[in-house]
């Protein structure tokens, strides 16, 4: 490789890594587009005073994808190795371990496993049922906490987890239905994220939901005729409100960034079939209840609409203890054995030939519920409706272990999610833990009895993350029943809800009475009727907002914001200059793509050999070495050198990620090999980065390349005159720093273990403040690559600016620039002294350009940051007091009680401390910038551009 192209090829890996702090301080380099909500949720938790939030975004709004976010931001601004600790329901590890592979260059490592950094991160899953087994977290060791779903894991779970998060930095709690109107709920999940305030209420004796609602008095009694303006109310509610630590994002809030529902219920006449199995099935129960026999009713009705097979295998466990029971059984057993049809299966049959004659890409899945019922359908679908079908049957026998049953649930859908199958026939063990939104319709060929169940059901394909804009996608939901059926009567009462049509997502406590109504009504017992069930279903959603009853500050709508945040981050520069794509608006998020593909292009010149492939409809790339491994100092930490069999696998493009994606791919030699998702965080893309940057040759003010563009090429508007280019890096992240000793004093040797304590204590939140802090600062000025370049004009030398994006791109189609002489120029001193002079001037201004824009950011937000910080500091100072007060009411004539008051004591002081030095800290940082700044990493070199000697024929 010409020096030239390497030092395009350096030039662009530094713009590369100053990209890494402007894409939302690295969370944007996950493998997955960011929706507005997404980032301005994402922003709000890593850049916050503090990072300890409850995501409680509505179901399929991703939230997996913003705590990943989240991760690699923090990791991607951590000095050191982030320890992350993962905890979710068993049946989710698998869910999440893709996830985690797919979008965020990482795998978690189960309990027991050895396992090492992935960059700089070390991510441990904590499943829930070794946690039951007497594991524990350890507090100390653990930088970043993440939970999903909170309230449905086990008691003891939850305890152990409160007590870990306390002095854990970084908390991020996921739940799509917190169910906050319930006390309970609201209490567990504020002692999970307001610690200081627990520790209130442990000192006092109190509960923690009355400590946080005279927070919030006190607030609006200080606050509350400033409370008119909305900027500063948003302040009061994020920094003393009862849910200033929740995110709650809601389906409405966003409609056009979700799939539109076809709600299309088929009810369809009744066979003498099905009448048959109705009336057999009602006539055993009717014998067993006079019997005095004890049986699940609701569950055989159930079954018995679901298809003739299940109720068959159902009918070989009934009892047969009186002649009635028997007679009864006999009546089941004719009416089977007669097969006089199945209204359902003729209807879905016709309705996927009709959907695959119109569609045959489509893809469908059939909800069945049990065994019997999914193998039913598939034989029947497969002969009758000529198309491929994917089951996936609930797994027999409870001494299995989860993952076994989470891994079979992944081998079982791996036929549909490839596409080779269009159809999924699934019993209930598909409903949670996978996502399916590459899926066009759901039938429900057996309609859960739970509405919970049918909002899980739908919630697995009406959710973000297909290929393509989500408000031109639309979803099918098609439940079939028979007229005049349980299931029938079922089906009018959800209609009653909305449930099918509406996007809000209910938590299982406001479909309870409901549910027990449905039950009753079924099951003709109590007095129940479908009257009564349909009255009760109308008052779904009276709960829906019953939670913000409890707070006075209740959270402010954020759409508007959002919407700003994320039109901020499009609209802006990419870290290099770049020529704007003739024809379409210009979009950050497009053009960074495109710049990693320019960096990789260069390094194609002489480094790399890229190769393009394809799985199925997934395209990517492979790469390794163009000539010999480590020729020219060149090596990828990430790319092994033995031989091309050891290709890595790699997209650069969001557009490219199938749905679902893929975590790996198998080329023409069966090999499986990962699939990179080249951006920020994936340790392929952050080792080529830095050894790209390495290959940049040394220039100076004498160095001139003579280079020759293509034909077409822009650089040709300046053909064989001079370009003096120059660069430097623009950097403010030196001017925030963290002086423990400073702030906290220096450590008394001879410090009891409660002063120990404190101090640890208190150099732990110092530490985890200023690196909240220090995130803000660089998220709101972070650093920036400057650009000059001038044009040689006579003796003089003017502005070319315009030059830069065609000098940084040496391709035209499909030809690149080539080198054509290196020398050393010889210039008079006065024409070097003239260079010297312009080039210093201009990178000088566009240095103070960019410090004017950074102190005036800093100067419109810090006010605000110190009101959230005093926030910060206010709650701790109270805590601090708190327990001071119960350490100086202990007797002090034992030696221990005096220990505990001491260490009381340097609690409260450090507490100040740190708020003392905080403020001081921001306070100070405007001026801080303007001692600090400094441009590095300045190269310069001049080129001139050529016209190609020869003209093509």
């Amino acid at each position: 490789m010409s020096e030239f192209l390497r030092l395009l090829l350096g030039l662009h890996a530094a713009a590369r890594r100053i990209d890494r702090d402007q894409a939302l301080l690295g969370a944007l380099g996950v493998g997955a587009i960011a929706y507005t909500h997404q980032i301005d949720s994402v922003q709000r938790m890593v850049t916050g005073t503090t990072c300890r939030w409850l995501l409680a975004d509505e179901v399929g709004l991703g939230k997996t994808i913003q705590a990943i976010m989240v991760m690699r931001a923090l990791a991607a601004q951590s000095p050191r190795q982030l320890n992350v600790a993962l905890v979710v329901p068993d049946d989710l590890a698998g869910q999440w371990a893709e996830e985690l592979l797919c979008r965020g260059h990482v795998v978690p490592i189960e309990s027991g496993q050895e396992g090492s950094a992935v960059g700089n991160i070390v991510l441990r899953l904590a499943r829930p049922s070794v946690l039951v087994a007497g594991t524990r977290l350890t507090g100390e060791k653990i930088d970043l906490l993440i939970v999903d779903e909170f309230a449905k894991l086990q008691a003891q779970v939850r305890r152990d987890l409160i007590a870990a998060a306390r002095i854990v930095p970084n908390v991020i709690v996921l739940t799509a239905t917190p169910a906050l109107h319930l006390a309970a709920t609201r209490r567990e999940l504020m002692t999970l994220l307001e610690p200081e305030a627990y520790a209130v209420a442990q000192a006092e004796n109190r509960d923690i939901l009355t400590v946080l609602s005279e927070r919030e008095a006190t607030a609006i009694e200080k606050y509350g005729d400033q409370m008119h303006d909305a900027v500063k109310r948003r302040a009061v509610e994020d920094g003393y409100g009862l849910y200033r630590h929740l995110i709650r994002t809601a389906r409405t809030d966003y409609p056009s960034a979700l799939p539109r529902r076809n709600y299309q219920p088929v009810r369809l006449a009744p066979t003498d079939g099905d009448v048959g199995r109705a009336k057999t099935t009602r006539g055993y129960l009717e014998a067993a209840r006079n019997s005095n026999l004890a049986i699940q009713r609701d569950l055989l009705l159930q079954v018995c609409g679901r298809s003739p097979v299940s109720l068959r295998e159902r009918l070989s466990t009934l009892r047969r203890t009186s002649p009635a029971l028997q007679a009864a059984w006999r009546q089941i057993d004719s009416c089977l054995r007669e097969e006089l049809g199945d209204a359902k299966l003729d209807a879905l049959i016709d309705h996927l030939r009709g959907l695959f004659s119109r569609d045959r890409d489509a893809r469908v899945v059939i909800v069945a519920e049990d065994n019997p019922t999914t193998d039913y359908l598939r034989d029947g679908i497969e002969k009758l409706a000529d198309v491929k079908v994917a089951k996936k049957r609930r797994i027999v026998g409870a001494a299995e272990k989860l993952e076994v049953h989470v891994a079979d649930l992944k081998e079982a859908l791996d036929d549909f999610i490839s596409g080779e199958a269009k159809v999924l026939v699934a019993s209930d063990a598909a409903r949670e833990g996978h996502n399916l939104q590459f899926a066009d319709e759901i039938i429900f060929f057996a309609l859960p009895w739970s509405p919970p169940d049918i909002q899980q059901w739908i919630g697995r394909i009406d959710r973000l993350g297909t290929k393509g804009r989500a408000a031109n996608r639309r979803i099918a939901i098609t439940p079939i029943v028979i007229e005049g059926s349980i299931e029938d009567q079922i089906l009018a009462v959800l209609e009653g809800t909305g449930v099918f049509l509406k996007s809000e997502v209910f938590d299982e406590s406001e479909w309870e009475a409901i549910s027990i109504a449905i039950g009753a009504a079924a099951d003709g017992s109590g007095g129940g009727n479908w009257t009564d069930a349909a009255r009760e279903a109308k008052t779904l959603g009276e709960k829906y907002d019953a939670w913000l009853q409890a707070t006075r500050l209740p959270p402010s709508p954020r759409t508007a914001i959002a919407t700003r945040r994320e039109a901020q981050f499009r609209n802006r520069p990419y870290a290099a200059p770049m020529a704007a794509i003739e024809g379409y608006p210009w979009n950050w998020y497009v053009m960074r793509e495109i710049a990693i593909e320019t960096t990789i292009k260069l390094a194609r010149e002489e480094y790399l050999e890229v190769r393009s492939d394809r799985m199925g409809d997934q395209r990517f790339r492979t790469m390794w070495y163009k000539s010999r491994a480590g020729s020219e100092g060149f090596i990828l930490p990430d790319l092994d050198s033995r031989s091309s069999w050891h290709r890595q696998a790699f997209i650069m493009r969001r557009s490219a990620i199938e749905c679902p994606p893929r975590t790996h791919i198998v080329q023409s030699d069966e090999e499986k090999r990962r699939l990179h998702f080249f951006d920020h965080g994936c340790t392929l893309h952050d080792g080529a980065v830095e050894a790209f940057e390495k290959q940049t040759p040394t220039t100076d003010i004498q160095t001139e390349f003579v280079v020759e563009f293509p034909v077409g090429h822009p650089a040709l508007q300046w053909a064989d005159r001079r370009l003096l280019v120059a660069t430097a890096e623009f950097d403010l992240r030196s001017a925030i720093r963290f002086d423990a000793e400073g702030m906290l004093g220096v450590a008394d040797p001879r410090a009891t273990k409660p002063e120990q304590d404190a101090r640890t204590s208190a150099g732990r939140l110092a530490l985890a403040q200023f690196q909240a802090d220090r995130r803000w600062m660089i998220d709101l000025v972070p650093p920036e690559m400057l650009f000059s370049v001038l044009l040689e004009d006579g003796d003089g030398l003017v502005e070319a600016d315009t030059a830069t994006p065609a000098l940084l791109d040496p391709f035209f189609e499909r030809n690149c620039a080539r080198q054509l002489g290196k020398r050393v120029l010889a210039l008079s001193e006065h024409k070097l002294q003239i260079a010297r002079t312009g080039v210093s001037n201009r990178l000088n201004k566009l240095g103070l350009d960019c410090l004017r824009q950074a102190t005036g950011a800093v100067r419109r937000e810090v006010g605000g940051r110190l009101f959230a910080a005093q926030a910060d500091a206010d709650h701790a100072i109270n805590a601090a007091r708190a327990e001071f007060a119960v350490a100086l009411a202990l007797d002090a004539k034992h030696e221990f009680n005096k220990a505990a008051q001491r260490g009381a004591t340097l609690a409260l002081n450090l507490a100040e401390a740190i708020w003392g030095g905080r403020k001081t800290r921001l306070e100070g940082l405007e001026d801080a910038m303007q001692i600090g700044v400094k441009l590095v990493n300045r190269r310069i070199f001049w080129v001139v551009p050529r016209a190609p000697s020869e003209q093509p024929s």
